[in-house]
């Protein structure tokens, strides 16, 4: 009895982890394995007596960090220096996050109709301690929602043919 018990065990296991392998193979980090490959977002070199502010730059750009940017910079050029945007960035609202006189001020920013337009007017300079926003498209959410929903199909499925071999 105890020995059929650990047999089923093991076939359960062998079958869950043969169905899982896959979820694995696909959650690969490529850019984890570049070294040195996210410098860029902690050390910036300009000239000697050049002020440089820093500003922090999060979400769906190809290197979030903190960066050290020379005054006077805009928002299109941190972007740029943080490998610009993802595929599945949404460029009709990059926040800028903004402390002004001890209150905090959102600017939102339609990059995608500057690139229309060529306005520059559009695109505003960064502050000290601004915090940039690039936030996802509805197709990211989207991908991420199908790959839990996956995951979750992956487990039910080792059960039930778990359950079936018994």
């Amino acid at each position: 009895m105890r020995t059929r018990f650990i047999d089923h065990i093991a076939r359960f296991l062998i079958l869950f982890a043969a169905l899982m392998m896959p979820v694995h193979l696909m959650a690969q980090d490529v850019m984890s394995a570049m070294p040195d490959t996210d410098r860029a977002a902690q050390y910036y070199l300009g000239e000697r007596n050049a002020i440089h502010i820093t500003v922090n730059v999060w979400g769906q750009v190809r290197l979030p960090g903190q960066y050290h940017i020379p005054s006077g910079t805009d928002l299109l050029t941190l972007v740029s220096a943080a490998g610009g945007p993802t595929e599945n960035s949404r460029l009709d609202n990059v926040r800028v996050v903004r402390r002004f006189n001890q209150r905090e001020e959102i600017l939102e920013v339609d990059v995608r109709r500057y690139l229309k337009t060529g306005d520059v007017s559009l695109i505003p300079e960064l502050n000290p301690g601004d915090t940039i926003l690039v936030s996802g498209s509805v197709f990211n959410l989207l991908t991420k929602v199908v790959n839990v929903v996956g995951q979750a199909a992956i487990f039910l499925n080792a059960i039930y043919l778990y359950q079936r071999i018994n």
